[in-house]
């Protein structure tokens, strides 16, 4: 437990809501639970999420009008622990993300607004030990917001893991993608929830999403559900869910060429996990995934 990595020149380390560790860039700045972001030129900054059994943390996140800014975040939770976050990006604000959850159980809310003009892309890497909530709400608040978010989860062993993506637009001429790929093996279970929604007068916004899981055994419980509530005409939506199994023909090939089965399955876990790296736009996004993928197949 509290073991991370700091990995980028600016950072800060949240430990059940207390900044244990901070080097920040001028103009962004951390006060009583928020950290305010006015930097003038693009930067790169890691916040790292430490908390110890059954303690809670709020935090508040605010990205100024015309900003852009990388984001690396390690979220380290203990046992029946609960990181609830609001971020809001403001007007013509860039935003690229990437959480990595190395928690060994846990619960996360995010509430995630968007202005007119953001963009925000945002990559989670679920591969925690241990049972995990995970609910990440966007609201498209302002004309123009654009939202893509990409997730590759792992649930193994007896893990039991739920996600909830909601991606609501708020405002006309808005743009949701969600990407949500997953793998279970052994006696895991995993329930990914994605929601698409638009209000009522919201034209020209379009709303897509795919969840795929896949299962390796016959304990294993998996549940892909896309939810699109559409209050509008002249809209785009769209979406694709399934739940398969591995192909056994790609494993026993893979094990007649000399790898062993459970060298097999973690080949094939990373290749099933990868497509959500091919649409990253983002090259900080794109390294980081890799980096994260790659501990699939130790």
């Amino acid at each position: 437990m509290n073991k991370y990595t700091l990995s980028s020149q600016f950072y800060i380390v949240l430990t059940n809501g207390e900044c244990s560790q901070s080097h920040l860039p001028d103009r962004v700045c951390y006060h009583d639970g928020t950290i305010s972001f006015c930097n003038l030129s693009p930067i790169e900054v890691q916040i790292v999420y430490l908390l110890d059994k059954h303690q809670q943390m709020d935090v508040h996140i605010e990205i100024d009008k015309n900003t852009e800014v990388n984001i690396i975040e390690s979220r380290i939770l203990a046992k029946d622990s609960k990181l609830t976050r609001n971020l809001v990006i403001k007007e013509d604000a860039i935003v690229h993300l990437f959480g990595e959850n190395d928690s060994s159980d846990g619960e996360i809310l995010e509430d995630i607004h968007l202005f007119e003009n953001a963009t925000c892309q945002y990559g989670y890497a679920e591969l925690s030990d241990g049972d995990f909530n995970g609910i990440y709400h966007y609201y498209l608040d302002g004309e123009g917001a654009q939202a893509k978010v990409r997730m590759a989860i792992l649930s193994k062993e007896k893990e039991d893991k739920h996600y909830e993506v909601l991606i609501q637009h708020n405002k006309p001429h808005t743009y949701g993608q969600m990407d949500n790929y997953g793998v279970v093996k052994d006696e895991g279970k995993l329930v990914i929830d994605g929601i698409g929604t638009i209000t009522k007068g919201q034209s020209g916004s379009a709303s897509h999403q795919n969840n795929r899981i896949m299962v390796f055994d016959e304990k294993c419980k998996a549940s892909a559900n896309p939810f699109l509530y559409i209050d509008e005409y002249d809209v785009k939506a769209s979406h694709a869910a399934g739940v398969g199994k591995i192909d056994e023909e790609h494993l026993y090939y893979l094990q007649s060429r000399g790898l062993t089965k459970k060298q097999a399955m973690q080949l094939i876990t990373y290749g099933y996990l990868q497509p959500v790296i091919e649409v990253i736009d983002n090259d900080m996004l794109k390294e980081r995934f890799e980096k994260a993928l790659s501990k699939v197949g130790e």
